[in-house]
């Protein structure tokens, strides 16, 4: 496997004594070393595999946690809901950025965690997530130009291949296709392993040092996105179709606490709504210099060349208007809940309007596969599946698509009077407005699209998954996307959950196997 991982020792020194959410009643409640095991009854068990470590996941956070535990002495085995073809969940279309913390820990323990974690936590993170990007650089990973801490040559799916191929060499099991079901537990809370299906059948899996919850997001499951986020929202996400936030619903059956949910989302931009409902995940749209985005009276609302990629900010799509009193009437709801994209004959000629030439989507890189879809080079394809509208005058166009056309007209009047002047009332900037011509005109619905979820599982600084009484669940631990890091020092990304994953495997490793006596 080539160079060792080593550094292993955040679990003592400064990291207990500065220990913050957790404390002395965290680590007496986890039972660290053995001492949590109450002989719970597990004889009716039948157990068809077994493990010192059970990883959800094959992600990011998941296949490298296996890694580790493997090189620190554990045996791991990992469920992956997906098949192997297309497996490695939101790793698989990031952008391959790795980028440590590398900034004043206070700042970063202050504005990342809103003050909650402590700064030993930080840097465990830190400095365990920067030596796993060094052990991916030494393990088949090149960097992008030659620019360490950056990006990786060939983004995401180099590193997952990297992880992936690193994990079979070491002769790791992983069984695609399986995902987990259900959290097993002993009479003393312990979670003791994970039950999932494979082939329609439901297989045991026994995790005798702990369970590793890395499921990734949960960007494909309406229930939880409408509940957890801004409601009335469609969100068409642009990553794996199997991040349904299966190990969110599993660990909330034991108790989880789940928390820093509501910023949890990260946006990509726009989608192509027609395309996106059929495909299933988001075509990503582009905003040609020659449209303008008006909403569903005709009316243009906001500077369309605005990047909304990781925006915390509120969006001119959330932008909610009503009162208490007004709630039951048609004058309470979203300003803009539908939007349009409107441009010229020009610009359809001209200008790819969808998804052709980006790559860190699901719809990209798997195009041949369920949910992909890549854009046509002349918009053609999507004009005859009705995903763009066509029509000779704008009055014909507002009718099309159900805006009001005095609207519609005075948008385009003003946006074009803007042009002229060099300046425009949105915002936004002269050389990325060119005025919309003569007809025919096109319209095409917009929606809005997400990169990924971040959040839910709440852990202490040891990788624990603690409760709604800030109580470690036994054995059963998380790291990445479905999760946080410090807490909600997730803006480490990669390399964060990277970082998590080894605080996990190492506080796991402390522990003695739960079913020890009946071994012995």
């Amino acid at each position: 496997m080539g160079q060792e991982l080593t550094r292993r020792n955040f679990i003592g020194g400064a990291l207990l004594a500065g220990a913050g959410l957790a404390g002395a009643t965290m680590l007496s409640a986890c039972g660290g070393n053995g001492d949590a095991k109450q002989g719970g009854d597990d004889s009716g068990i039948t157990w068809d595999k077994e493990a010192d470590v059970v990883v959800l996941g094959a992600g990011a956070g998941g296949m490298y946690g296996a890694i580790v535990a493997q090189e620190n002495g554990l045996t791991p085995i990992v469920l992956e809901k997906q098949p192997e073809a297309t497996a490695g969940g939101d790793l698989r279309v990031s952008g391959g950025y790795l980028l440590p913390i590398s900034t004043d820990p206070e700042l970063m323990v202050g504005s990342a965690s809103f003050g909650e974690a402590n700064e030993e936590w930080a840097d465990a993170v830190d400095e365990l997530g920067t030596e796993a990007i060094d052990w991916v650089i030494d393990h088949g990973c090149e960097w992008a130009n030659g620019v360490e801490y950056m990006q990786v040559e060939g983004g995401g799916v180099a590193i997952y291949e990297c992880l992936r191929d690193n994990m079979m060499d070491a002769g790791i099991e992983c069984l695609y296709e399986t995902p987990a079901v259900k959290l097993i537990t002993n009479a003393a809370g312990e979670v003791i392993g994970v039950t999932g299906e494979s082939a329609g059948q439901q297989i045991n899996v026994k995790a005798k040092q702990g369970v590793l919850v890395a499921t990734g997001s949960y960007t494909m499951n309406k229930e939880l996105m409408a509940n957890f986020h801004i409601p009335g929202i469609e969100y068409y996400p642009t990553g794996s179709p199997y991040l349904t936030g299966d190990g969110l619903i599993m660990a909330g059956d034991l108790g989880a606490k789940l928390s820093r949910l509501a910023m949890g989302v990260e946006y990509n931009g726009f989608c192509a709504k027609g395309a996106s409902e059929e495909v299933g995940l988001a075509v990503c749209a582009n905003i040609a210099h020659g449209a303008i985005i008006v909403n569903q009276d005709g009316n243009r609302f906001m500077n369309e060349q605005v990047s909304l990629q990781h925006s915390k900010s509120t969006m001119p799509f959330f932008k909610f208007q009503g009162t208490m009193m007004e709630c039951r009437s048609d004058q309470c709801g979203y300003v803009n809940s539908k939007m349009f994209e409107v441009f010229d004959q020009a610009t359809f000629d001209s200008f790819n309007l969808g998804n052709a030439e980006l790559s860190m989507t699901w719809a990209n890189i798997f195009e041949d596969v369920d949910n992909g879809y890549v854009w046509s080079e002349d918009n053609q394809a999507e004009l005859k599946e009705g995903w763009i509208v066509k029509a000779d005058t704008l009055d014909a166009l507002a009718g099309e698509i159900g805006v009001d056309a005095a609207n519609l007209k005075a948008s385009v009047d003003s946006y074009n009077a803007a042009c002229a002047a060099g300046e425009d009332p949105f915002g936004r900037p002269a050389d990325t407005m060119v005025a919309i011509g003569s007809g025919p005109y096109y319209a095409m619905e917009l929606a809005v699209a997400t990169l990924y979820s971040m959040g839910g599982l709440t852990t202490n600084e040891f990788g624990q998954t603690i409760n709604w009484s800030n109580q470690p669940i036994p054995r059963l631990y998380s790291a990445g996307n479905v999760g946080m890091v410090g807490p909600y020092l997730e803006p480490t990304a990669i390399n964060g959950a990277w970082g998590q994953a080894a605080l996990a495997i190492d506080h796991m490793a402390s522990l003695d196997a739960w079913d020890a006596a009946q071994s012995a």
